[in-house]
C-alpha cells in the first residue's frame, strides 16, 4: 500500500518538479503597472535584458498600466502561479495603495510572494528653470503666499503624497495636478505647462543634465550619490524627517514553484552585478540593492507602516 502511495505521489509531483527544473521553456513577462517612459519601466526594461541572457529565453516588459498601479498588480497576483509572470513593483501598488483603498482586489503580502529589492532612487522635486524657487526655503515661502501647482505620476502615488506632507508640514498650497504616468508629468513641467513635478529620478536625469529643468532638492533622507550637491530636504529645518523614496521590486504570485522563486532571486541579484546594467542604472540615478527575499518582505512591512501613518496625518483620500 505505501509502495503505490509513493508512486502516485511520483505521478503527481513528477511533472510539477520536471517543469520547474526546465523552466523557462517558453518567454517570461514582467509586468509593469504603468506606462513606459517612468522609472519603474526603466529599471524592469534593464533587468529583463539581462534575465533573458541568462536564461537564454526572452523576458519581456508589459505594461499594464491603470488604478495606481493595482491593475498590474492584480495580473500577477490572481494570475497563475507557474513562473511565467512576475512583477515589478514600485511603492505604490505594494505598499500604499492598501492605505488609500477600500476596494482593493488582492493583498500585496498574501497574494503576492517578494523575490528581491532592485534598486531605489530618490524622488525629486524639479521645476521649470523659469520657476522663481531654487531651494526648498524659497519654495515653501512662494507656496505659502499662493497656490503652486505640481505635476505628479497619478493621485495617490507616493509623489503624491509627498506634495501633500510638505503641504502638512509647512500650511503649504502645493497644488496636486495628477497625470497618467510619469513621462507626461515630467512632459509638461519640461514645457512649462506646469512649473513644478515631484518625479522619480530615473526619467528626469536627461532634463536635469541638459538644463531643461533645474532641481530643487531630493526627498530622500540622504542626498543622491549621483547628484551629491543636491540638497535632501531632510537638511532645511522643518523637513528633517522627510524620507521619500522610488524604489522597484521584483515580486511572484505566491504559489510559484520554490525551485523558480529561488532561481528568479539568484538571476536577479546576480544582474545587479553587471557591469553594463550597473552603468545604464546608476547613470539614472538608481541605488542598486539585490538583497534576500525576507530582508525585502521586512522592507515592504516597513514602507507599509510608513504610509499608513502619512496617509492618516495628511488626510488624503482616493475615490
Amino acid at each position: 500500500m505505501l509502495r503505490v502511495l509513493i508512486v502516485g505521489l511520483c505521478l503527481v509531483l513528477g511533472p510539477a518538479a520536471a517543469s520547474a527544473q526546465d523552466w523557462p521553456q517558453r518567454p517570461v513577462r514582467l509586468v509593469v503597472a504603468y506606462p513606459a517612459g517612468g522609472g519603474t519601466d526603466a529599471v524592469a526594461r534593464v533587468v529583463a535584458q539581462r534575465l533573458g541572457d541568462t536564461f537564454k529565453q526572452r523576458f519581456f516588459v508589459e505594461n499594464r498600466t491603470g488604478a495606481s498601479g493595482m491593475i498590474g498588480a492584480q495580473v500577477v497576483a490572481k494570475g497563475d502561479a507557474d513562473g511565467y509572470t512576475f512583477l515589478v513593483a514600485s511603492p505604490a501598488e505594494i505598499a500604499l495603495n492598501q492605505n488609500l483603498f477600500a476596494d482593493m482586489t488582492y493583498d500585496p503580502l498574501k497574494d503576492l510572494t517578494p523575490i528581491t529589492l532592485l534598486a531605489w532612487t530618490p524622488l525629486i522635486l524639479a521645476a521649470h528653470p523659469t520657476f522663481s524657487p531654487s531651494n526648498v526655503t524659497e519654495l515653501v515661502k512662494l507656496a505659502r503666499a499662493g497656490p503652486v501647482d505640481f505635476s505628479s505620476p497619478g493621485t495617490g502615488s507616493s509623489h503624491h503624497l509627498t506634495g501633500e506632507y510638505i503641504n502638512k508640514l509647512q500650511s503649504t498650497q502645493l497644488i496636486h495636478v495628477p497625470y497618467r504616468g510619469a513621462a507626461p508629468a515630467i512632459t509638461d513641467a519640461v514645457g512649462g505647462q506646469v512649473k513644478l513635478t515631484i518625479s522619480g529620478m530615473p526619467p528626469v536625469v536627461q532634463f536635469l543634465n541638459s538644463g531643461k529643468l533645474k532641481a530643487i532638492a531630493v526627498t530622500s533622507k540622504a542626498r543622491s550619490p549621483a547628484f551629491p550637491n543636491l540638497p535632501a530636504m531632510a537638511e532645511t529645518v522643518g523637513f528633517e524627517d522627510v524620507d521619500f523614496t522610488n524604489w522597484f521590486g521584483l515580486l511572484a504570485r505566491t504559489g510559484t514553484p520554490q525551485s523558480i522563486l529561488d532561481r528568479m532571486a539568484q538571476a536577479s541579484i546576480a544582474s545587479l552585478k553587471d557591469l553594463q546594467v550597473r552603468e545604464i542604472l546608476t547613470n539614472q540615478a538608481a541605488v542598486l540593492v539585490g538583497n534576500t527575499p525576507a530582508e525585502f518582505r521586512d522592507f515592504i512591512r516597513a514602507e507599509s507602516e510608513k504610509y499608513a501613518k502619512i496617509v492618516q496625518l495628511t488626510g488624503v483620500k482616493v475615490k
